[in-house]
């Protein structure tokens, strides 16, 4: 059964609360051109009214964050925590792991298995990349290579590209890893853990933590890409793409408008969507002089070049309105045209699906769709058809359809 939503008041101690909840428990972006923030209100109807379903595509799997699929591949791969992909395959889930780094990783904290990437070209090449906490707490980024099994990764495949120090805090580990339409590998770290970025980690330009990260992968190692902001530049790291996040949880492209999301989980009083083109480097999203649109340290709360998030909500008495976003995705499937371009996103401590339309610099239109309880919900994943699933703490994989 998923656990409930207990008030910020009412917590249990750190250790003891779900992956997801400890992003809001243990505690941002904004300035420059950006429009005010959008805040969900009285919800607008889709202009065709329809409604949505959630179908179950796999159960029984142990704290499912992720999934997500190979350009043109019909199977389905689903990140579980403790540090094991599992593949649905003709809609069954099967029993062997498509890989297992359970030994690699520990689920202490917000800790374990986070997120996986497959190579654009991964039918030639056969590699994928792994977002996990190793035994030491600091974030590594692992390549591997798929075997002669396609349902089974070589486990000897191994390297490690990145390791990004976590010390201390077994929270805030970002999670994030993706492709953009550039063909590069995006990274989304978190600050480091504890209340308010107490290191100033996200702040701070010679440290991973706290970022994007924008890599080239194509090589034995990671190489700089041209166009990363920092690069050449003495006390700056050069793999940053953006900075200022707390706890991204998740961020995604949108293959059409070639835009990025991120969601970006709060310290105490709101939740964030920063929409940027992908183009757009050197972004500071805020964090910790802002906590979305409003300042969180009075004392340095200069917004001169930060980047105001286009979409926010607050908590609200008792975090009424949630206390942990869980970002999605925009709808470019085919299965369900009325929702093209609409960003769909929930929030753990709520479960709820919700969506809204970015036009013109604008995010609005915020729509609730009743797709009845379905728990806590862990993350969102795309396939490749383009089509969304929701990820509970239930231990199911639901795909988003037509009522």
């Amino acid at each position: 059964m998923a656990p409930t939503a207990l008030p910020r008041t009412a917590r249990p101690p750190l250790s003891l609360l779900p992956l997801p909840m400890l992003l809001a428990a243990c505690g941002g972006g904004g300035g420059g051109s950006a429009p005010a923030p959008a805040t969900p209100g009285t919800n607008t109807p889709p202009v065709t009214p329809f409604a949505l379903a959630l179908q179950t595509v796999a159960s029984g799997l142990t704290e499912p964050l992720y999934l997500t699929a190979p350009s043109g591949d019909a199977r389905l791969f689903i990140v579980e925590r403790p540090g094991r992909v599992r593949i649905v395959a003709n809609g069954a889930l099967l029993a062997q792991p498509f890989v297992d780094i359970s030994a690699k990783t520990t689920i202490s904290g917000e800790r374990g298995l986070l997120s996986v990437a497959f190579d654009p070209n991964y039918a030639q090449t056969g590699r994928f990349y792994l977002y996990y906490t190793d035994t030491n707490g600091d974030i590594a980024l692992d390549r591997m290579t798929v075997s002669g099994d396609a349902n089974v990764a070589n486990a000897t495949s191994a390297v490690r590209l990145l390791t990004v120090p976590h010390p201390g805090a077994s929270n805030h580990n970002g999670g994030q890893l993706a492709f953009g339409p550039d063909g590069y590998l995006y990274l989304g770290t978190g600050d480091g853990g504890g209340s308010g970025d107490p290191s100033g980690n996200a702040q701070n330009l010679n440290i991973l933590l706290g970022k994007i990260l924008r890599l080239d992968v194509s090589g034995a190692a990671y190489a700089i890409p041209a166009g990363n902001p920092y690069a050449g530049q003495a006390g700056r790291r050069a793999e940053i793409w953006a900075s200022g996040v707390r706890n991204p949880w998740r961020f995604s492209f949108d293959r059409t408008d070639r835009l990025l999301y991120i969601a970006d989980v709060g310290q105490g009083e709101r939740e964030e969507v920063d929409i940027a083109a992908t183009t757009q480097a050197g972004n500071n999203y805020g964090w910790r002089t802002m906590e979305g649109s409003a300042c969180y340290n009075a004392a340095t709360c200069d917004k001169t070049g930060l980047f105001i998030p286009q979409f926010e909500y607050l908590h609200g008495a008792n975090d009424v309105n949630g206390c942990s976003i869980t970002g999605g995705y925009v709808y470019r499937g085919a299965a369900l045209p009325e929702l093209a371009g609409q960003y769909l996103y929930s929030d753990y401590c709520k479960g709820f699906l919700k969506s809204f339309i970015y036009r013109n610099g604008v995010a609005g239109d915020v729509t609730t769709w009743d797709v009845g309880a379905i728990g806590n919900v862990l993350s969102f994943g795309e396939d490749a058809a383009g089509e969304l699933y929701m990820l509970s703490s239930n231990g199911r994989v639901y795909r988003i359809t037509k009522r």
